[in-house]
Parts: C-alpha cells; structure tokens; sequence
C-alpha cells in the first residue's frame, strides 16, 4: 500500500486583509402583479368529457373493423375500458385515424 497522500490548505485567492463582509442588500420588493381576466374561458369539464366521449365513439367504431388478434385493437380496447384520452390518442393516431374534434378546443 502506498502512504496517504498529504493533504494541502488551499490557498486563499486574496489575503485576509483584502477580504471584507459586505452587509446583504435586499432589493426593494416589486408590486405585485394582478391578474387580469383572461379572454379565453376557462377549460370547461363538459367540453373535455364531450371530447372524450366522441374519441371513445371513434374508437369503438375503429375496433369493430379490427381483427381481435390485432395487438392495436387490444390496445384500443384497454384505452375504451379506462378512458385513457392519451392512448385513445395514440393508438387512433397509429390506426392512420384523424379525429378531428366537433369542438373548437380553446384558442389561446
């Protein structure tokens, strides 16, 4: 085993005369910002569940024409079961199926 390295302080970059505390300057606290009201409504939950309820539509239209062996419509039918909106998304999406929505989704 070889010894232990020494170990060396290291060497300050200014001398100690040369250092100083300085006191903490705290900036002078800005005015709050208020908020206006928006233009665009907010996300209503009835538009998301319209939404959702026309992709599910979609995708039960979709899986009647697949082959049950077809690992998409598995997965398209677990995303009916949870009315999971993302893979509903995905896997039309990979089906070459564009939805397109009766609902305007909000501007912004």
């Amino acid at each position: 085993m070889s010894p232990p390295a020494k170990h060396r302080a290291p060497q300050p970059s200014t001398p100690d005369s040369e250092s100083s505390v300085r006191e903490r300057v705290t900036p002078a606290p800005e005015p709050t910002a208020v908020q206006l009201p928006s233009a665009v409504p907010p996300f209503s939950s009835a538009a998301g569940r319209d939404r959702l309820e026309a992709k599910l539509k979609a995708a039960r239209t979709v899986l009647a024409g697949l082959p049950a062996s077809d690992d998409r419509a598995r997965l398209l039918h677990v995303a009916i079961m949870r009315r999971d909106e993302a893979l509903l998304d995905g896997v039309l999406s990979a089906l070459g199926v564009l939805y397109t929505p009766s609902i305007p989704p909000p501007s912004r």
